[in-house]
């Protein structure tokens, strides 16, 4: 697997800000190609570092449903069957299982019983409680910042900045924080290569 670069961050960055966004748009703020940017897209998505792109529904406004967090216990033996129990409600949008154990839902119900909603799929049997938060407002978060994949010098683990380097070496691109990192890195490749030969 290829270590990303500044362009690949730039590339997750605008997709993050909006998935629908053109390619040829992508192209012109990262200074490639629309066909490289798919290739690059194409290169994330084979690495599953992008899992898919969707849509964000506002499930309340379509239909009216209340959106809830439910928290539910459940025995030790029963959270695997809990949690995939969970996840077949009917308007549910992300499910979580704690280190602890329990069993979180996001989801939006079409009323506020949320009793007769669990009932449906989750033995509430193996549940030992449950509390349900009516929430009031939300906000999907997708803003990614390059800043948060910032990328390593591959001899001295420094902070790759914007005087870093890349080299091809093998095939592969490395990430380097100075020409200088390159060197020693390329000059200790090129001596074990000639040593193996």
């Amino acid at each position: 697997m290829r270590d990303l670069d500044e362009t690949d961050l730039e590339i997750l960055e605008l997709l993050a800000a909006d998935a629908r966004r053109p390619y040829k748009e992508i192209a012109e703020h990262v200074g490639l190609t629309p066909p490289a940017v798919s290739d690059r897209i194409s290169r994330l998505e084979e690495q599953e570092i992008i899992q898919g792109f969707t849509i964000d529904i506002d499930r309340g406004k379509l239909r009216g449903d209340v959106p809830v967090l439910v928290e539910l216990e459940p025995t030790p033996d029963a959270v695997a069957d809990v949690y995939a129990a969970a996840g077949e409600l009917e308007g549910v949008e992300h499910v979580f299982e704690g280190m602890d154990g329990r069993v979180i839902v996001h989801a939006t119900i079409p009323n506020a019983d949320a009793r007769s909603w669990l009932e449906r799929e989750v033995d509430l049997g193996t549940v030992t409680g449950y509390d349900v938060t009516l929430c009031n407002r939300s906000d999907r978060v997708t803003d990614l910042a390059a800043t948060g994949f910032a990328l390593e010098c591959v001899v001295c683990g420094k902070e790759v900045t914007n005087d870093g380097v890349t080299a091809t070496v093998n095939g592969e691109i490395k990430t380097f924080c100075c020409p200088s990192c390159e060197d020693r890195y390329v000059s200790r490749y090129e001596s074990h290569r000639d040593a193996l030969e």
